[in-house]
């Protein structure tokens, strides 16, 4: 219990697992813990990965298609869709193709080094207008309201987007989410226990949130 109990734990961690998974695994492991102690680094994908290798990380939750050098083991996996205006030409599409969004001015999430939109037009080999990259998701909205493009969001990352059209894409953009580390057998022991706990809650957590795919 010591072991676990007198620790402070490095997590890195992006949005959507911040909002929707992460406080609540917390909270859950504390009332196992009391006196365990939590330091969370908001970041991207290959900056986590680049800290879980120079051991400024413990932990990290991150995108597993981003990384190549660290450990990992899937939690979930997520979709990704069109949003644009209710006045906007496409929103009365039921789906739209990379193809038609490449049309238009686009907002472009950035996810630092890896972006699963942009690699998806380059491996379609199209041309996207990336008119702004913005790193969060609600300025994104806001910007779109104000007609400054269209862009791909994250569903389980968004609120209050009633007001625009969200639409699924055709060649169905998933991100597979994992939580990583640089080498298990050198993990201490509370960074196990914990490994073990979140993959042991993960479903428990998640299982009415239908954006999030357990694996």
């Amino acid at each position: 219990m010591k072991e676990v109990d007198q620790v402070t734990l490095r997590i890195g961690t992006f949005t959507s697992v911040s909002r929707h998974l992460l406080p609540s695994l917390m909270e859950k492991f504390i009332e196992m813990y009391p006196n365990i102690q939590f330091e969370l680094y908001q970041s991207e994908y290959t900056n986590i990965e680049q800290q879980l290798l120079e051991g400024s990380l413990d932990l990290g939750f991150t995108c597993i298609d981003a990384i190549q050098r660290v450990q990992y083991q899937e939690l979930y996996y997520d979709e990704m869709f069109a949003l644009v205006p209710q006045s906007h030409v496409l929103a009365n599409y039921e789906v739209l193709s990379m193809k038609q969004i490449a049309k238009y001015p686009f907002i472009q999430l950035d996810e630092g080094e890896y972006s699963l939109p942009i690699k998806t037009f380059q491996n379609l080999g199209l041309h996207v207008q990336i008119k702004h990259k913005v790193y969060d998701e609600f300025t994104i909205l806001a910007m779109i309201r104000q007609n400054l493009g269209i862009s791909i969001l994250y569903q389980n990352a968004l609120s209050d987007y009633d007001d625009l059209c969200l639409i699924p894409i055709q060649e169905n953009l998933f991100r597979h989410v994992g939580f990583a580390y640089n080498n298990y057998d050198t993990l201490s022991y509370a960074s196990k226990t914990f490994l073990d706990f979140i993959l042991r809650k993960t479903p428990e957590i998640l299982k009415n949130k239908d954006s999030f795919h357990i694996i």
